[in-house]
């Protein structure tokens, strides 16, 4: 596979989605194949049957490859699931000497302090995000570059994945035939699809409800602050529209696309085929079961926030996506339970030939990548260019000797 092509595999817990793209040239991406397959071997956004995973990951794979006529050889792959923690970690760096300029050299040092925090055993750190600076009493700092001081300081939040987790995706993974490199925790990329910098500097609140779980990051002043994982999803809701109901798994989806509504709107009447004939059923009934279903799942976001005691400035509000956001009036639900202004976001392909699907995160994973392929080829030219002026004075010495 050509090094400017991508691959980015998203392991939703409802389906597995692939896309292959490359630079467009114009400083953007063009999509060369994708597919979409049902998930299998997954049980509460886990993996529990890995020739399962592997097989489907296979299919969807072969299925991006032959539509962007390549051999898919890497992938990056995206992190789910409520295995995921973040930790908050600090670090402090004496610079030589009291007056000293802040370098690069010196953020690089201070991020690795950070991830060299020890962490529990069984974790892997994922991501080394920095939140903010410090240079001795002066704080909130985002780029102390260049800046005179003695001590710098780097508070950050490191992205810790379950190792047995992990592992177990990058076996399923590699059992498909294919390298899984890097792994990026979804929010990163959903995040890096649907949302500007602009929204990420005013502050913005992602929440990205998927079948099994919800995820959730909040931005501020241009980076990411806090972000977790709630274990609840739209399959909850499908599963108590179910017992609700009396009805099979199979109907109460088709109720809940079909009637589902985050808030009660008054009881309306609803006439549906339950168990082989004609019943009269209540739509407030079912209004009620998913509101309260939605109402848990924010309750739950909140809390991973702490929202009743630290509620940042968010001047961007909230943005929904998922399959679980597909619900009306999901975003007058978030705007009451976080008194923000809320709208539902989705990738323009999500609802391609009627079937609901959500894109957001593969194609934020092909993003996140192409940029740290570009920023490994900026520093391979870095050094090379190092190599050509080393070269040069290795040989402008030879001849002066």
């Amino acid at each position: 596979m050509n090094e400017e092509i991508t691959c980015a595999l998203d392991l939703g817990t409802t389906r597995f989605r692939a896309v292959v793209a490359e630079p467009d040239g114009r400083g953007g991406v063009a999509i060369l194949g994708h597919a979409s397959v049902p998930a299998r071997g997954l049980r509460r956004a886990d993996l529990n049957d890995l020739p399962a995973a592997a097989s489907a990951i296979r299919k969807v794979l072969a299925q991006a490859g032959r539509e962007a006529e390549v051999e898919i050889e890497r992938t990056a792959v995206s992190v789910a699931g409520d295995h995921v923690r973040c930790i908050d970690g600090r670090s402090t760096l004496a610079l030589a000497g009291r007056g000293s300029t802040v370098r690069s050299a010196h953020l690089e040092q201070v991020l690795h302090n950070v991830r060299s925090l020890d962490v529990p055993f069984d974790r892997v750190i994922l991501h080394c995000l920095p939140v903010e600076y410090s240079l001795d009493d002066r704080v909130g700092l985002r780029d102390p570059t260049g800046m005179v001081g003695a001590r710098l300081g780097l508070e950050a939040q490191l992205v810790t994945g379950k190792q047995s987790a992990l592992g177990d995706l990058v076996q399923a993974v590699e059992m498909a035939g294919v390298r899984a490199e890097p792994l990026v925790f979804a929010p990163c990329a959903t995040s890096s699809y649907l949302l500007s910098e602009e929204e990420k500097q005013q502050g913005c609140l992602l929440i990205d409800i998927g079948g099994e779980v919800t995820h959730y990051a909040l931005f501020c002043r241009g980076r990411m602050r806090q972000s977790g994982v709630v274990p609840v999803g739209g399959n909850h809701v499908t599963r108590d529209l179910a017992y609700g109901m009396e009805v099979e798994v199979s109907r109460a989806e088709v109720l809940k696309r079909e009637w589902g509504t985050a808030l009660r709107h008054g009881a309306l009447s609803l006439e549906a085929q339950v168990g082989g004939g004609p019943v009269e059923q209540d739509r407030a009934r079912i209004a009620a079961i998913c509101e309260a279903r939605h109402h848990e799942t924010m309750e739950l976001v909140a809390s991973g926030l702490q929202w009743g005691i630290t509620r940042p400035a968010l001047s961007a509000g909230i943005v929904l996506t998922g399959g679980g956001s597909r619900l009306t009036g999901t975003e007058e639900l978030a705007e009451q339970v976080f008194s923000l202004r809320s709208e539902v976001r989705r990738a323009p392909g999500d609802d391609y030939d009627g079937e609901p699907d959500s894109w957001a995160t593969a194609l934020g994973l092909v993003d996140h990548d192409l940029r740290e392929q570009s920023q490994r080829l900026d520093v391979k030219e870095e050094w090379r260019g190092q190599d050509r002026f080393l070269g040069n004075v290795k040989r402008w010495i030879q001849r002066i000797v």
